[in-house]
């Protein structure tokens, strides 16, 4: 199932590996930590406007990608779940 994250980008709920609030990583100051540690610093396409709210971190062509977007990764969760 397909899964809208914002703007006009959707993706594919089997391929998200993790659903992450940037507010809470942020306030623990992780959010270069875990890009970092996941190595995919690089590979990080923003879809937020500027309001970023969760990051999803997903395989894609055996490349894993993250998107930052503006909807709650509680909403993103009950989306991919459906």
């Amino acid at each position: 199932m397909y899964v809208h994250i914002g703007k006009d980008v959707v993706i594919n709920s089997d391929n998200i590996i993790t659903i992450l609030d940037i507010e809470a990583l942020e306030k623990k100051k992780k959010i270069e930590e875990v890009l970092q540690n996941l190595k995919i610093s690089g590979n990080i396409i923003d879809v937020s406007e500027g309001n970023k709210k969760s990051l999803i971190i997903l395989e894609k062509n055996d490349k894993i990608l993250g998107y930052i977007t503006n909807i709650s990764s509680v909403t993103i969760a009950k989306r991919a779940n459906r």
